[in-house]
């Protein structure tokens, strides 16, 4: 008799996803608590500052992406040389960057008192880039478990542990004052983690800088690093927005149920950090295509089939979750940040077949042709004073967008027309659903569900993530 067995892909995403999966977890407890215990200004000033500290994804300049890329096409001693490089040039490039970027944000913020500007700002950027740069390595060199545990104390636990001491004393002056600073220490700590384990492991010894790496860095870093610039605008500047145009309330209202919706990056990045190093060692298109189709396939299945069954009940979860925080905006903006982030997922997974294939200049041009109409829409949003408005722009870009990329990938994408299908109905339950016409939001869905269970090519999933091993009885 055979039986099926997850192989070493599958579980290595398994491994990567584990922590998102607790974090979802911390997230369901901390977010009430935060709501509750702390002062709307308090936390609106604490969302900023974490929105600031994302700035060192671009300023990591994408030395670690590369160089996990690098290492999987070298050998033994090219492979340290590669590492020693690379966490050289980052932490040094990260000093500075990090230096310039907070003194370009004091210049200019100091004294608008749009939120606190202290050093640990210029902390936490460095921590940042430095966490981020080496992270990337420790998925080269497919060390999941651990890169597993550190991502759950660095984008996790860093933001959660600070609700939890909220509840042993809400009016405690110095937790109040160091929020930030807490999650701070959470973050220094995972990243001398690592750091401490390359080198016991002695994958990051003193060595030869390879100077080649520089030019390398040059050509392909630099697409990645101005992709980075565009998402930051993309994912961020509406905060700052809203923040500074509407106030401290809306901002809350807003990035509420876009801290939630965004906990599904957690499922496509588990996939992404498998996904870069394998399609890096691929050198025949065949195998490209299967492997990057296999993989669309196994997130836009599972994930989408799971929000689609729970929209009956999106109301009750957030109405009981929030309880008197919840409102009928908080459930409309959920839904369409579940919308434009599971697209936005699906974006990403291509995004990192470009990195691997080291492509990443074709989605840096889609970037700057979307960048105009996207501020001008965002002055649109600023003028007329309305959240949903910001929400929904952000989902029209990503919907533009992921058919920009689908279409660029078409011959890497197996049965591409039955999979715009897909795509196209499964947006279209969502958006009848957030304007209130939910029983043909249901029966959109029914009809979804059951083209997705009958037309899935399970042979491509099954033959990616799982072997089949015959009984010796």
């Amino acid at each position: 008799m055979a039986y099926l067995y997850n192989n070493k892909y599958f579980n290595n995403i398994l491994i990567s996803g584990l922590p998102g999966i607790l974090s979802i977890f911390l997230s369901f407890f901390s977010i009430p608590i935060f709501l509750n215990f702390l002062a709307t200004e308090l936390y609106a000033n604490f969302l900023i500052q974490h929105s600031i500290l994302t700035l060192g994804m671009i300023l990591n300049l994408n030395i670690g992406k590369f160089a996990a890329i690098k290492i999987q096409k070298v050998n033994k001693k090219l492979k340290k040389e590669v590492i020693f490089t690379s966490i050289i040039t980052s932490f040094s490039s990260g000093l500075i960057l990090s230096t310039i970027t907070y003194l370009i944000i004091f210049y200019f913020f100091d004294d608008k008192n749009f939120f606190d500007i202290s050093i640990s700002l210029l902390l936490g950027l460095f921590v940042t880039i430095c966490y981020i740069s080496t992270e990337h390595i420790i998925k080269g060199l497919s060390y999941f478990k651990l890169c597993s545990f550190s991502n759950l104390l660095f984008y996790s636990l860093s933001l959660s542990l600070p609700a939890f001491l909220l509840i042993i004393d809400h009016t405690n002056e110095v937790v109040l004052n160091n929020l930030f600073n807490i999650s701070l220490l959470i973050k220094f700590l995972s990243l001398l983690f690592l750091i401490l384990f390359l080198i016991i492991k002695r994958k990051l010894i003193f060595t030869k800088i390879d100077f080649n790496l520089f030019e390398d860095f040059k050509i392909h870093s630099k697409w990645m690093t101005i992709t980075a610039l565009y998402n930051q605008i993309y994912d961020y500047i509406d905060k700052y927005l809203i923040k500074i145009n509407i106030g401290a309330l809306m901002l809350v209202t807003y990035s509420v149920p876009q801290q939630i919706a965004a906990k599904l990056t957690i499922f496509s990045q588990s996939i992404i950090a498998v996904l870069l190093p394998k399609l890096s060692k691929q050198k025949k298109d065949t195998n490209k295509r299967e492997i990057l189709s296999a993989n669309i396939y196994l997130f836009f299945s599972v994930i989408s089939f799971l929000l689609i069954i729970f929209i009956p009940f999106y109301d009750e979860i957030l109405n009981w979750w929030l309880k008197k925080s919840y409102s009928i905006m908080i459930l409309k903006l959920f839904k369409i940040f579940i919308l434009l982030t599971f697209i936005g997922c699906v974006s990403n997974i291509i995004i990192a077949f470009y990195e691997a294939t080291l492509s990443s200049k074709i989605n840096t041009k889609y970037e700057t042709y979307s960048i105009l109409p996207f501020i001008i829409g965002l002055i649109i949003c600023v003028y007329l004073k309305d959240i949903f408005l910001f929400a929904f722009l952000l989902f029209l870009k990503e919907f533009i967008l992921i058919f920009v990329r689908m279409f660029s990938i078409k011959n890497y994408l197996i049965n591409f027309n039955y999979f715009i299908l897909i795509v196209n109905m499964f947006t279209l339950t969502f958006i009848v659903s957030i304007f209130n016409y939910e029983f043909l939001s249901y029966i959109i869905g029914i009809i979804y569900l059951t083209l997705l269970v009958l037309k899935l090519p399970y042979h491509l999933i099954f033959r990616e993530f799982f072997i089949f091993k015959n009984s010796k009885n």
